[in-house]
């Protein structure tokens, strides 16, 4: 078969699957506007000549690494889950006669379709969302609003960079998932009941410490020359302490009320 019939079936598939993908590729755009704007806003020549605008750009560059963590997680957990949705048919493909090599290219041009989709529209609105940002930074600030439109060239190969990279992994991720399952196996996926979770202890207990040192962090700040990365520190530990929380957490409380026969 030609090149050109897994593009052309991965864009069927796309098609068919719409209701399923189109919230992907939302979260996608929105995820590289976010991306782009705080990078172009940290990049803006002009912040610096304002006053109190270096510190803004600092902010705004700490602020760059956060929004690259929330990046991989949200994409890579979309994407798991439109695999697990995608698996039947997958098998379904495997049992038909297409090997798993052919499966691997369809879910690269599904992949490439809706990055390509992503770029376009986020960075589009991304430039477009930057300059009203921009402009609402000035009006706090109280400061004369400069002439002129910037777009900022690293903010576009950044941003492109760094979710091109995600879309690679998780295609590396959604092959290594294909080639391990037996066609049984991804024909009924769908069906498989989740396992019921384990309680993890030391995960629960490592976010409580987390959510301690960041909330601790925060309010023990009082140099505003080491508020600029204290903070940036504590908004990290915050982030992990809560996901541990909320996943491991969770889980090891009701498995303390399961046991409870009150």
């Amino acid at each position: 078969m030609s090149k050109g019939f897994y593009a052309k079936l991965a864009f069927e598939n796309l098609k068919k699957n719409k209701k399923t993908y189109l919230p992907f590729m939302i979260t996608s755009m929105m995820t590289t506007m976010m991306l782009y704007m705080i990078i172009a806003l940290s990049d803006n020549p002009q912040m610096n000549k304002m006053i109190g605008g270096a510190e803004i750009a600092m902010m705004l560059g700490l602020g760059v690494v956060i929004v690259e963590l929330f990046a991989i997680i949200f994409l890579f957990y979309t994407n798991s889950f439109l695999l697990k949705r995608r698996k039947r048919e997958f098998g379904v493909l495997t049992v038909l006669g297409m090997e798993k090599k052919h499966l691997a290219r369809v879910v690269f041009y599904e992949l490439f379709y809706v990055l390509a989709a992503s770029l376009a529209l986020g960075l589009l609105f991304g430039i477009l969302f930057d300059k009203l940002f921009y402009l609402l930074i000035i009006k706090m600030i109280g400061t004369e609003v400069p002439l002129g439109f910037y777009i900022s060239k690293r903010g576009l190969i950044e941003t492109a960079t760094y979710i091109g990279v995600i879309y690679g992994l998780m295609w590396l991720y959604s092959v290594v998932q294909i080639q391990t399952s037996k066609p049984i196996d991804l024909i009924n996926a769908d069906k498989v009941s989740e396992k019921e979770p384990k309680s993890k202890w030391v995960l629960a207990i490592a976010g409580l410490i987390c959510l301690a040192i960041g909330y601790g962090l925060s309010l023990s700040i009082t140099n505003p020359v080491e508020a600029m990365v204290l903070f940036f520190v504590a908004v990290v530990f915050v982030i992990i302490g809560t996901y541990l929380i909320f996943t491991t957490g969770s889980i090891t409380l009701l498995k303390l009320l399961e046991k409870n026969k009150h």
